[in-house]
């Protein structure tokens, strides 16, 4: 915690406005509240070392300390993100072949694998090569429509049904209708949503 006797009104100001705004981020991008007092000390460094560049001519002097802190913490917030994704996107390690020997298997050696950590972190809803079954089930049933549907499967993907009905000039009613004929193909090849088949 960084003691406020015998700092100007300023720097004090500017230790509030840290304060308020190290608050607000903890609990997001991975901050903690152990996090809390290395941050406003952090960020309240970075200010000092700012904040000779101050200009009057330019604007009044807690504008420029508001604007100083709102950007230390934005470059904060983006170094925090790339922080996370790089450790989302990064390759898990390889699993050590198993002793045959071994008797005991390995704890966890189940739960190392890049599908079952894909599917824990949400980026996933099955097994990498049941996703590409599907994938093929679902290219082969909308390669069998009829020309005007198969247009529309592929639009209605990529654009969603208000979009697509405004483009094609047609009520999203009638989109919804084709797609509901683009249904019954897929029930008789078998492939169809999860929500689907549990019913």
């Amino acid at each position: 915690m960084i003691r406020q006797d015998g700092l100007s009104q300023i720097d004090q100001y500017a230790i509030r406005n840290i304060e308020c705004r190290v608050r607000v981020l903890v609990g997001c991008y991975g901050i903690t509240p152990d996090d809390r007092d290395d941050l406003i000390q952090q960020l309240f460094l970075e200010y000092l070392e700012r904040i000779a560049g101050f200009d009057p001519e330019r604007g009044r002097y807690k504008t420029f300390v508001n604007c100083l802190i709102r950007n230390q913490v934005i470059t904060l917030i983006r170094a925090r993100k790339r922080q996370l994704q790089e450790a989302i996107l990064c390759a898990l390690p390889s699993v050590p072949a198993e002793d045959p020997d071994d008797e005991t298997p390995s704890a966890g050696a189940a739960d190392l694998s890049e599908d079952n950590f894909r599917m824990a972190t949400g980026r996933a809803t099955r097994p990498a090569a049941e996703l590409l079954d599907v994938r093929i089930d679902v290219d082969r049933v909308v390669k069998s429509l009829p020309p005007h549907l198969c247009e529309i499967a592929n639009r209605v993907v990529a654009e969603g049904v208000a979009d697509l009905s405004k483009a094609m000039g047609r009520s999203q009613t009638r989109i919804y209708q084709l797609v509901w004929k683009m249904r019954a193909a897929f029930k008789e090849s078998g492939v169809l949503p999860a929500t689907e088949a549990a019913r």
